[in-house]
């Protein structure tokens, strides 16, 4: 990340945009929608999110807020479920 932020060094087979979640691992984890927050589509996703191990708080808070540290437990739970229904991922 360094290389890349500070000298602009830019690896195109390795970077913080590539991997588990790409760039979107390093955000803060704010939820946005501009479908409609109690939408079904949404409260399915939010559901979902606290299934692999987000705050509960995310279902009844106005700013759903993720947090990058539980990204990445996400992230994994969710990769290791696709895995045991026979799923393949690649990096």
């Amino acid at each position: 990340i360094g290389a890349l932020i500070h000298r602009r060094n830019i690896n195109a087979e390795s970077n913080f945009a590539f991997g588990e979640g790409g760039a979107g691992t390093w955000s803060d984890g704010k939820l946005t929608t501009r479908i409609g927050r109690n939408s079904d589509a949404v409260r399915f996703v939010l559901e979902t999110l606290v299934e692999y191990g987000a705050p509960e708080k995310i279902l009844v808070d106005g700013s759903p807020h993720l947090g990058t540290d539980n990204l990445v437990r996400l992230l994994r739970n969710m990769r290791q479920d696709l895995r045991k229904a026979g799923g393949e991922v690649r990096f």
